[in-house]
């Protein structure tokens, strides 16, 4: 019996080898990168559209915290570049004294009981991301910036260096799970 060639049957199946670009480059994998924070990057998109992306402190969508978005360019060693961004959300109260004497009083509690930091976990996270913020930007103290956030603007230009990790929105791509200020010291920077 043969099958006929029409709307709802396939013929025959051709050789779809030659489509694929076997030239195109890897796709960046899970792992370390040296990048460099800017302060905004413009391009058009497939559609024609002009876009911006800012490196910002903004109010969040609900308004009870803030985000800072971090404009990236990660470079690989092949030269290959991608763009993405880094997010830290934070509350204004994490930077108050109290909360920053309460941090530290829950580390030494959890260093000495050997018990996690508790409800302190999350403005522990927050003051240890601003403080790496700190360090790259090379000084003592962030600013304000007359809009209710800090100042990024010390940032632009800094070497950052970034691990990579699957979103856990979407898996086909990659985010950023930790960034520091120096290079790792038992990772390879890919």
């Amino acid at each position: 019996m043969t099958e006929e060639t029409g709307i709802g049957n396939l013929g025959d199946i051709p050789d779809l080898s030659g489509v694929v670009d076997e030239s195109s480059p890897e796709p960046f994998a899970d792992g370390w990168y040296q990048g460099t924070i800017i302060a905004k990057r413009e391009f058009t998109d497939q559609n024609g559209n002009d876009r911006v992306f800012a490196s910002e402190d903004v109010p969040s969508q609900n308004g009870e915290s803030r985000n800072i978005n971090l404009q990236l360019e990660l470079k690989r060693k092949d030269g290959r570049v991608l763009n993405t961004r880094a997010l830290v959300n934070y509350r204004t109260e994490d930077l108050t004294q109290e909360t920053i004497q309460a941090v530290k009083q829950a580390q030494a509690s959890a260093k000495e009981s050997g018990e996690n930091l508790g409800a302190m976990f999350r403005p522990f996270m927050v003051l240890t991301q601003l403080g790496t913020l700190q360090r790259i930007a090379g000084v003592r103290q962030l600013q304000r910036n007359g809009n209710g956030g800090l100042d990024l603007a010390p940032l632009y230009g800094k070497t950052i260096f970034v691990r990579l990790g699957d979103d856990d929105r979407n898996p086909k791509f990659k985010a950023v799970k930790k960034f520091q200020e120096t290079a790792p010291k038992k990772a390879t920077v890919l």
